[in-house]
């Protein structure tokens, strides 16, 4: 196994809702993006744009709501975009100085690790971010002590690849493939990889929101 800290491994697709017009299947994507990305990208926080392999991609402040397709047959539940939500509060500093993190794809979850580890704050990754499997696995090779030595030991290339993937989600440079309903796999394509120690992030969708299994 590469040097990562689980050594699960999952894949899957977020966020994707899927139309159908006459014969043919228009995908589109729906992303969060709070102002705080959007300035640290250099992108507008409201942004729609069309993948090489035709898949509409819309980010947006409001909150992805789960809704039901009144076309649908079986009422199946799809991603979409309520714009009478108020845009989720990703990162929440409480009165009492607690942080409270909160992720929906993983492009958040992308996002909350790379302030994480530009502030050393492992305990936030481990606490709010980590899977419950990540942290059954780490428990025989050390636990959190393992954790944040990984997290410092590897700190300045985990966070090149970490940058990487958040520019490079929405040009079609970050693969996301899925092997079931909650896990899933992002991956930086060929023409990334050989630059980078890391190259794929692992995560699951649980009832408390997206977290992180793996980085590898």
């Amino acid at each position: 196994m590469k040097i990562a800290f689980f050594s699960l491994s999952f894949i899957s697709f977020c966020g994707g809702v899927f139309f159908q017009i006459g014969c043919a299947v228009e995908r589109t994507e729906y992303h969060y993006r709070s102002q705080s990305e959007a300035d640290s990208i250099g992108r507008p926080v409201d942004e729609t744009f069309v993948k090489a392999d035709g898949t509409k991609v819309v980010y947006s402040s409001k909150r992805p709501e789960i809704v039901k397709d009144p076309n649908s047959a079986d009422g199946a539940a799809e991603v979409a975009v309520d714009p009478n939500q108020p845009a989720i509060d990703l990162r929440e500093k409480k009165a009492s100085g607690d942080i409270v993190l909160r992720a929906i794809f993983p492009e958040q979850v992308v996002d909350h690790v790379t302030e994480c580890v530009r502030n050393e704050e492992y305990d936030l990754i481990w606490n709010q971010l980590l899977s419950a499997g990540a942290k059954s696995d780490l428990e025989g090779r050390g636990g959190r002590k393992y954790f944040t030595t990984f997290f410092t030991t590897n700190r300045k290339e985990v966070m090149a690849t970490l940058n990487c993937m958040k520019i490079n989600f929405k040009n079609g440079h970050v693969i996301i493939r899925k092997s079931d309903d909650t896990h899933m796999m992002a991956q930086l394509d060929s023409t990334l990889r050989k630059n980078y120690k890391f190259t794929t992030m692992e995560f699951e969708s649980t009832p408390t929101g997206m977290k992180l299994v793996s980085i590898r």
